[in-house]
């Protein structure tokens, strides 16, 4: 429970930097001119109590008392909308200070960042981070391109460019990495989700991208973008024409040659040259030179620059031409070498490696040879799994390497080539969220990595292992993830995204429609519960396509239920109903085989039903047929599944008895079976239950479990579903306060990964509240909020049905009784077409307000209006809702 005295702490955490809640500022304000509590009241109008209640922050003051406030402490007519923002709890506006010109603005705050981590000193670069920090901070400059070749460190100064400028981009800095995407139409899908946000909904990733950044002050980091170039240029071509504040800065090879672009050629570390001095103080000078110590000590302790080796070292960074990348590779071999050894060592292998380079410029020519002597010196074993390991996307594990290719490597274990190739600088480790060791190539070196098995005829092999493998797992862990280690398979699956995306590529451009489909259906459930729905539909487009798709009648069908249930989690129901409408005309022709398939089909095909008409009558011949299949085919996650709907549909007919033995039957096959997610959506429907006959307390403890469940599976969408589940059962306890809490959050947390169905829920829910505190302007900001978002989910009819009614009842409260009864009257004339009820939750508020209404006019009055909005067409009664009133 959150109560208001709580939310300092609660935004504080939240990340403002200001502790001047509303009631201390007002307070400050009213000393500071010298009144009393009861002189302020007898101002605004309002009681000495509720002045002293708003001081001590246990309640919230009125949108009247804030426009009072405004006038008495002379609030400027252009900021009295901040104003009220800060006064009714909105955090962001809160005062950077206690008094000045705008004393209600947002507090400067950290943006937003998804900035990576540093392990090791930027060295060299104070002139050229300047320059580009410069840049970005002039206002003419939207674009700004970091050039050069691999390896010269272009991703390292972006970083630390992006950094120092967080606080000139209060909207967030952003780190998007495009090395590891290979298919062109996921770049705005990856700046998506670098940016934190979800893709769901009927618009393409590039319009959620424009219409989330919109005019936010935020600078937006594209790294290694040359593999990508044209599309890359085009997407960001698209946002700066847009998003008027936007800024990009990118790293490539090569400029993206779109207008406004400002380019910035990264130039090597400064080396030493043929005339260099044996002086040790002098070779602060040279960057090139420090960062080869640095690194040499790194792998080798009690390594110094002397005046012994100062000279070879100084020759080893002019010979590699201060490229970052190669000096660390080479500066690696200090463990075993001499800087005289190691400078004879590189001078042979360099020419060598030449005779075969692919020479795009010198510099090109230069990493090559670094990398190539690398790879030289590798042992032939080596040497093969260093090539097989560019097919992985995003890193591996060793397990991971090993199950893959034991067989290549009899006679020496896998794990102990890993560890020679790390030690060699050719891989790099990091852990992941599971905390279980990943490794990975830096992109570079990858690539060699994977000419190098072109060059081998190795590539169409190795990359049929690494398919059938994450194929095999992709399966293993759709059996897995409705078990006792659903987090932990879904923690694995996550990790290893990149891979399944590299492998469902190779799928697609090579025609393999089997695997394609077994690996999309495998993957599709686990992706809706880590919020990349948009992604399962996006494959999907692709792989119906392939040819022979029909040649596998059953599995496509398997995967037309998933993309069904996809859409359907995404409020897409017309297009899930198409799509699972498909599969049953599929799976119809193929008797026994089908039936099992088809419980799946018939199940989300009621949810779906239900969801369209908000009628259980349509959903449960569907449910009960999709019982009969599963009952048959002895599948317990599904009779599970499907025993939670037909209890569900039981409570909304209000057969309670039989709704809780439903559900309860579920609940028990749900922990029979350890699945995590199932118990809680059985605990949250159960809850309705509890809600439904007054036990509140047992329904907020399994609220609160579903709530739980939802953040250690890290399910956004589940998460503001338990957050709107505690709001409304406050709400029905006239707990306000509390019941705001859960609604912001639950609208914040919609908003950033962009939930239409939450967002529509939740505006719904505000608007209510808002109409039970008599606070009628937010009241239909929040129901227009919601018929906005209700539009694109439900039918138009039904959308209007909740806003004309809703509108309704805020115009009788607003002392608007005319257009109260008129609008009702509209709304009574759509519900007798389409059999529809507004929701529960406002009729009994709905019909306080319209007797208010009533009374003022009087019946024949009353009537009279209700009869002329009855007679109005949708969309002029859509019209009339929306018009602007005053008073």
């Amino acid at each position: 429970m959150v109560l208001l005295s709580d939310t300092k702490a609660i935004h504080l955490k939240e990340g403002a930097l200001t502790d001047v809640c509303f009631g201390e500022w007002l307070k400050h304000q009213r000393n500071s001119r010298g009144m009393t509590q009861e002189q302020l009241a007898h101002q605004i109008g309002c009681a000495t109590i509720t002045l002293r209640k708003i001081e001590a922050e246990e309640r919230l003051p009125s949108a009247q008392i804030v426009e009072r406030l405004a006038v008495i402490l002379e609030v400027p007519p252009d900021e009295q909308k901040n104003f009220l923002k800060y006064a009714r709890g909105d955090w962001s506006y809160a005062p950077a200070e206690k008094t000045g010109k705008n004393p209600w603005r947002a507090a400067d705050r950290s943006p937003r960042t998804n900035l990576p981590a540093t392990v090791t000193t930027l060295i060299g670069r104070e002139q050229s981070l300047a320059e580009v920090c410069n840049y970005l901070t002039q206002a003419e400059v939207r674009l700004v391109t970091l050039i050069g070749p691999p390896g010269m460190g272009k991703t390292r100064l972006s970083i630390e460019a992006a950094r120092q400028l967080l606080s000139d981009f209060p909207d967030g800095v952003f780190f998007v990495r495009l090395a590891l995407l290979e298919d062109p139409s996921m770049i705005a899908s990856r700046t998506l989700q670098a940016l934190g946000y979800v893709e769901s909904g009927k618009l393409s990733a590039a319009q959620q991208l424009t219409g989330g950044i919109g005019d936010k002050q935020m600078l937006i980091v594209l790294d290694n973008c040359e593999h990508l170039i044209g599309d890359v240029a085009e997407l960001a071509s698209k946002l700066l024409s847009v998003c008027s504040r936007l800024k990009i800065l990118a790293t490539s090879r090569e400029s993206l040659r779109i207008p406004g672009e400002w380019l910035y050629a990264v130039p090597p570390l400064e080396s030493p040259k043929d005339d260099f001095s044996t002086d040790v103080e002098s070779t602060s000078q040279y960057p090139a030179m420090i960062l080869f110590a640095e690194r040499a000590r790194a792998v080798r302790s009690d390594f110094v620059l002397t005046t012994d080796n100062l000279r070879s070292v100084a020759r080893i960074c002019a010979r590699l031409d201060g490229l970052p990348l190669a000096i660390e590779l080479i500066a690696a071999q200090m463990r075993l070498h001499s800087p005289q050894s190691l400078l004879e060592h590189l001078s042979d292998k360099f020419i060598l490696s030449a005779q075969g380079a692919r020479m795009d410029s010198s510099h090109q020519t230069s990493l090559n040879q670094a990398i190539g002597w690398s790879y030289g010196s590798l042992t032939p074993e080596e040497q093969r799994l260093f090539a097989y390991l560019s097919m992985f996307a995003g890193g591996f594990t060793i397990p991971t390497v090993e199950k893959i290719f034991l067989q290549q490597f009899p006679t020496q274990p896998v794990s102990d080539l890993i560890t020679s190739l790390l030690d060699k600088s050719l891989l790099q480790r990091s852990p992941d969220s599971a905390s279980e060791p990943r490794f990975g190539m830096l992109v570079t070196i990858r690539q060699f990595a994977l000419d190098t098995l072109v060059q081998m005829d190795k590539e169409s092999e190795s990359r049929n292992w690494h398919m059938n493998y994450f194929l095999e797992l992709a399966e293993q862990a759709d059996q897995e993830i409705h078990g006792p280690n659903q987090v932990r398979w879904m923690d694995r699956l996550e990790s290893e995204h990149d891979n399944f995306r590299t492998a469902l590529n190779w799928c697609v451009s090579n025609q393999k429609t089997e695997s394609a489909l077994r690996m999309l259906t495998a993957l599709a459930w686990s992706w809706v519960l880590r919020n990349h729905p948009r992604e399962t539909v996006n494959w999907f487009n692709v792989i119906r396509l392939l040819p022979g798709i029909m040649d596998h009648p059953v599995r496509y069908a398997r995967l037309l239920n998933q993309v069904g249930r996809t859409n359907w989690f995404m409020g897409d129901f017309r297009t899930a109903q198409s799509i699972l409408e498909e599969s049953r005309a599929i799976l119809a022709n193929f008797g026994a085989d089908g039936e099992h398939d088809l419980g799946m089909t018939l199940c989300w095909m009621g949810m779906t039903a239900r969801s369209i008409d908000q009628n259980t009558n349509t959903a449960q011949p569907f449910l009960e047929k999709s019982f009969e299949k599963y009952q048959e085919h002895k599948d317990k996650w599904g009779t599970a599944f499907v025993l939670l709907h037909l209890g569900h549909n039981a409570g909304m007919r209000n057969e309670n008895a039989m709704a809780l033995l439903l559900i309860n039957q579920s609940l028990g096959l749900f922990r029979q079976l350890g699945d995590v997610w199932g118990m809680g959506f059985a605990f949250v429907i159960l809850g309705y239950r509890f809600e439904k006959q007054g036990n509140h307390e047992k329904a907020r403890l399994l609220f609160e479990q579903y709530l739980l469940i939802q953040e250690e599976l890290h399910f956004k969408q589940g998460i503001t579903h338990a957050l709107l589940s505690l709001g409304e059962l406050c709400l029905e306890q006239s707990q306000y306060d509390q019941a705001e809490q859960f609604f912001q959050k639950s609208l914040e947390i919609s908003r950033e990964y962009d939930l239409r169905w939450p967002l529509c829920n939740t505006s719904y829910d505000l608007g209510l509240l808002a109409l039970l505190r008599k606070d009628y302007p937010p009241a239909r900001q929040y129901f227009t909020s919601n018929y906005e978002y209700a539009r694109t989910i439900y039918s138009d009819e039904q959308s209007a049905c909740d806003l004309l009614s809703a509108l309704a009842a805020v115009a009788a409260g607003d002392n608007q009784p005319e257009r109260a009864a008129k609008l009702y009257g509209a709304a009574l004339a759509i519900m007798a077409i389409i059999e529809y009820q507004i929701p529960a939750s406002l009729l009994s508020v709905l019909d306080s307000y319209l007797q208010i209404a009533r009374k003022q006019l009087g019946d024949v009055k009353y009537e009279e209006l209700n009869a002329q909005g009855r007679v109005m067409t949708l969309k002029q009664a859509i019209a009339y809702s929306l018009e602007e009133q005053g008073g």
